[in-house]
């Protein structure tokens, strides 16, 4: 059916339980990069008005990624909000204070297991690593880091964990960057070697390896069990796989229109693309 949005719904059992809108939800997870973000890595001012309303309305806009705190909370100060965030894709829930109520990372043994089998680097591909706030790559000179470093303005950090981490400080995320092919190769190649690791695609051009247990879902769980809600009482926006389980978890899921075919398909709605404030749209008509 259609919204007075445009956005095209899909009515679950969940959803038919109770009514819509501010009554109804009582938090929102968003995804940031294909979700909150335009293409060109921006924020419209309607949106960020539109998450700010929410938020001093007293409903809580939790910005989940897989990206590092660092690169989350200027995100927060830019629109004008503060609240909890999920990042690493549920590797790591920090609460609004940015004090972590769950941390799930991979031994650094394990990654070090890991990082042995990635392919040698090149002009086109690179690999990373990250833990808490910090980015851990092998040359901050390679074109692929300063790109990120442009978009998510955080700087890496050169060097190993060896010599840049104390004690047994978790790896939230092992991060390859580079051709489709090549990403899809590395992961079909070490998914059997390492079943307890998660593979999954944030982008086509971006593979993140993590410890099988965080999930975005898991996440979502976490942070309404601190707010005493089921999550049936939220609605969560996406735009790719690793948003698949998010979308289920929430009553309400909403796929952006520039995800792919089978993220829309877990969605109980698709909005617009992020191009064309599908994000807003979505909320508007849910947020009235």
């Amino acid at each position: 059916m259609k919204g007075r949005s445009g956005c095209t719904a899909r009515r679950t059992e969940k959803e038919m339980a109770g009514g819509r809108g501010m009554g109804r939800y009582r938090a929102v997870f968003c995804d940031i990069d294909g979700t909150l973000l335009t293409r060109d890595h921006r924020v419209t001012p309607d949106t960020a008005k539109k998450v700010r309303e929410l938020s001093e309305g007293g409903i809580p806009f939790v910005l989940t990624s897989s990206r590092m705190p660092a690169a989350i909370y200027p995100i927060q100060e830019e629109i004008g909000f503060r609240g909890p965030v999920i990042s690493y894709g549920g590797g790591l829930v920090l609460d609004e204070d940015r004090r972590p109520l769950a941390s799930i990372g991979l031994s650094q043994s394990l990654a070090a297991e890991l990082w042995k089998e990635f392919p040698p680097e090149t002009e086109e591909s690179c690999f990373c690593a990250y833990s808490g706030d910090l980015w851990m790559v092998t040359d901050r000179r390679h074109p692929l880091v300063r790109a990120e470093e442009e978009i998510t303005s955080v700087c890496a950090a050169e060097g190993t964990w060896g010599e840049l981490l104390s004690g047994a400080a978790p790896i939230h995320k092992l991060w390859g960057v580079g051709p489709e092919e090549l990403l899809d190769e590395t992961a079909e190649r070490l998914r059997e070697r390492f079943p307890q690791c998660i593979f999954c695609k944030s982008a086509p051009h971006l593979l993140e390896i993590m410890d099988g247990r965080a999930s975005k879902s898991q996440a979502v769980r976490i942070l309404c069990r601190e707010w005493g809600i089921s999550p049936a009482q939220t609605v969560s926006f996406g735009d790719n796989y690793n948003d698949v389980d998010m979308l289920r978890a929430a009553g309400h899921g909403v796929a952006m229109g520039n995800a792919p075919e089978a993220v829309k398909a877990a969605a109980s709605e698709v909005t617009e693309d992020n191009d064309h404030e599908g994000l807003l749209l979505a909320l508007n008509r849910l947020f009235p």
